[in-house]
């Protein structure tokens, strides 16, 4: 058996066995035979563990890869437990966004750095990029897949079933089967998808997103253009003004991201689409500081929640985006080098805030009813 069928082999055994555990875990739930609060750590780390397991056990050697999911998994759950500790239902956790997110980005930023750790180090650029970008890619064409297989199979069981055969209706109607299904279809995948590195590359992505660095340049310096003819007092209204903002200067900075590349080699060629990324790193502070006066004075006439404690650390940590992105041009040469070098750190920043939304020393719900006395 070569290597290549040895890996599938084991990563739809992974899939599959993250399809069981989560399918054991929801018997569980269902039946209440553990506390809510057991329940849901133990449900975070069996998603984060797998999760976390299926994407880095193609770069990375199976035992490695291991370790650093359990290792992750394990830690997120204790946070988003300790997080469950300031609700008296657990459920109440999930009925805002900001904690899931946080879980997200928690569970996800940490994943190019392992990858990199165990090769040239985990403060190397060209590996973090490739990889960030290579495990988005690797995920989406492995769920495409999966839907793709899905489509087939109830396409079969639909023919088959014109003349009576309900060999597969039987299969699927076992209540584990949609899971075991499922995650081994997402393991298969996801090891050829590996496999084809060369072919199945976020790079063609990044090449078209380069394509609407001028457009967005354009959209933003129109905006910025009629800001004094418009005034400020018009535009604040509530906060999702602010997240309008936000999700435009969080669009900025990733085009100038796939703009600059993971080296200089790789990075947009030509006078026209170098003076654009330039252009849009240079204005990206304002979209960002345009954010945080929106969310400042909702919390200066209303107070502060949650949801505008989580705007105004996102405004935070776009204005601190723009700044390092418009100084690294100002300072001219090797302005991409220090773009880049700005990303890492902010990578960790944007690490270390999503662990610290999850424990008591950044505790929204109490800062907020502080607040509202």
């Amino acid at each position: 058996m070569d290597r290549n069928m040895r890996q599938r082999l084991v990563m739809a055994g992974i899939g599959g066995l993250a399809g069981l555990s989560l399918y054991l875990l929801l018997e569980v739930l269902s039946r209440h035979l553990l506390p809510d609060r057991a329940a849901l750590g133990l449900t975070t780390f069996s998603a984060v563990f797998f999760a976390a397991w299926l994407a880095m056990a193609g770069p990375l050697r199976t035992g490695r890869a291991v370790v650093a999911a359990l290792g992750l998994g394990l830690v997120v759950a204790a946070l988003l437990s300790l997080t469950g500790l300031r609700f008296d239902r657990v459920e109440a956790i999930f009925d805002q966004p900001m904690t899931p997110l946080a879980v997200v980005l928690l569970s996800s930023i940490p994943l190019p750095f392992f990858i990199a750790l165990a090769g040239p180090g985990w403060r190397d650029y060209p590996t973090l990029f490739t990889e960030a970008w290579t495990v988005v890619v690797r995920y989406a064409a492995a769920w495409l897949f999966v839907g793709v297989a899905w489509a087939v199979l109830l396409l079969s069981q639909a023919l088959l079933s014109i003349v009576d055969i309900r060999v597969i209706e039987a299969i699927i109607d076992l209540d584990a089967a949609p899971w075991l299904i499922t995650g081994v279809t997402l393991g298969l995948a996801l090891a050829v998808v590996t496999e084809l590195s060369d072919l199945v590359s976020p790079y063609l992505i990044l090449r078209l997103l380069r394509l609407l660095l001028p457009l967005v340049l354009g959209v933003m310096a129109l905006f910025i253009a009629a800001l004094p003819f418009q005034g400020l007092s018009g535009l604040f209204g509530d906060l999702s003004v602010a997240a309008t903002l936000l999700a435009m200067a969080a669009a900025a900075a990733t085009l100038v991201t796939t703009a600059i590349d993971q080296t200089d080699a790789e990075a947009v060629e030509g006078a026209v689409m170098v003076r654009a990324a330039q252009g849009l790193a240079l204005i990206l502070p304002i979209p960002a500081a345009l954010a945080g006066y929106a969310v400042w004075l909702r919390v200066a006439q209303y107070g502060w929640t949650p949801e505008r404690l989580f705007a105004g650390l996102a405004a935070v940590l776009a204005l601190a985006y723009g700044l390092i992105y418009a100084l690294a041009v100002l300072r001219g040469a090797c302005w991409m080098e220090r773009v880049r070098q700005g990303n890492i750190l902010m990578a960790l920043a944007l690490l270390a805030l999503s662990a610290l939304w999850l424990t008591p020393l950044l505790n929204a719900e109490r800062i907020s009813a502080r607040d509202q006395l």
